[in-house]
C-alpha cells in the first residue's frame, strides 16, 4: 500500500526551500493593510483639526511598512537571504533566564498599575533603574541618573513638543 501523494506543486515546494522571509514580508504586508484600513476609517472632527491631521502618521507608517514587505519579497525571490547569527554576541545554545524575564515583566506591570499615582518621570525613571539593575548593571547612582535624565526629557518632549499630556502624579505643580 503507498501513501498518498500530497506533492500538488513539487515545484513551488522546491521553490520556496529555504525563503522563510518571505513570512515575514507577509506579516509586514498584512499588518501595513490593517494600518491603512484603519487610518481610512479616522474621522476628521474639529478636535483633530489641525496641519497634520490625525492621518498623516498612519498613512506614512503603512506605506513605509508597505515598501518594506515588496522589498523583502523581491530581495528573497531573487536569492537573498538574511546571514545566521553568527555576529551575535549570545549563546544560542543557553537557554533563557526566567528570573530575569519575569522580573521584567513584573517591572513594565508595576509601572503601569502606579502611572497615574506616581506619574511619568518618576514611574519611568524607576523603571528604567529597575531594568538596569536585573539586566546586571552595577552603576547604580549612573543608572538612576540616566533613568531620571530620560523621564524628564521624555516627559517634556511629549508635554512641550507634541502637546501630550502626561500624568505627573507626585510632580505635580513641579514640572
Amino acid at each position: 500500500m503507498t501513501a498518498p501523494s500530497t506533492a500538488v506543486a513539487p515545484g513551488l515546494r522546491a521553490r520556496l526551500q529555504g525563503r522563510s522571509e518571505l513570512g515575514v514580508a507577509a506579516l509586514l504586508a498584512v499588518i501595513a493593510i490593517v494600518i491603512a484600513v484603519d487610518t481610512a476609517n479616522i474621522r476628521h472632527t474639529a478636535i483633530n483639526v489641525g496641519v497634520m491631521g490625525p492621518r498623516v502618521v498612519p498613512t506614512i507608517i503603512a506605506i513605509g511598512l508597505g515598501l518594506c514587505a515588496i522589498a523583502l519579497t523581491i530581495s528573497v525571490l531573487r536569492g537573498g537571504h538574511a546571514e545566521a547569527e553568527d555576529g551575535e554576541d549570545i549563546d544560542l545554545t543557553q537557554k533563557a533566564h526566567w528570573p530575569t524575564v519575569f522580573g521584567l515583566g513584573g517591572l513594565i506591570l508595576v509601572f503601569a498599575l502606579t502611572m497615574d499615582f506616581l506619574g511619568f518621570v518618576i514611574g519611568s525613571a524607576l523603571l528604567f533603574y529597575g531594568s538596569a539593575l536585573l539586566l546586571g548593571s552595577r552603576r547604580f547612582v549612573w543608572a538612576l541618573v540616566i533613568g531620571i535624565l530620560l523621564a524628564v526629557g521624555t516627559f517634556y518632549g511629549f508635554v512641550l513638543g507634541l502637546g501630550i499630556n502626561l500624568p505627573a502624579g507626585l510632580l505635580t505643580g513641579i514640572l
